[in-house]
């Protein structure tokens, strides 16, 4: 480590740089965007904020993710059938190894912290 202080950074939404989000390729909604607003040097931990207008598919979580909603509801449908629902204020922990069928039919926006291990 350097001599450097530790510097305190706000992001403005001028400061935002947007990118697409990832798609499967069994996907055939418009793709979403997000911005990862801070990652760690190693890169294995980020927080970043995600938002799409519609997403239904199959997924396995290769990394820990924990979500806050901002705003829209999703539902997830679980390997033994059952339905996780979430919404604006929900905080949704997604761990490793995870599975299951996601599905927002409205906006969905949230705000994502990821560790990779």
């Amino acid at each position: 480590m350097g001599d450097e202080a530790p510097q305190i950074r706000v992001i403005g939404p001028d400061d935002v740089v947007w990118s697409e989000s990832a798609r499967g390729p069994q996907e055939t909604e418009p793709p979403g965007r997000e911005f990862v607003a801070a990652a760690s040097p190693d890169g294995k931990f980020s927080v970043g904020y995600w938002e799409r207008d519609v997403q239904k598919r199959p997924f396995e979580r290769p990394y820990h993710e924990v979500a806050y909603i901002i705003s829209g509801n999703l539902e997830i449908e679980l390997e033994d059938g059952s339905i996780v629902k979430a919404g604006p204020g929900d905080i949704v922990d997604t761990p490793k190894g995870s599975k299951g069928y996601w599905r927002n039919t409205e906006p969905v926006r949230k705000v994502w912290a990821i560790l990779e291990d």
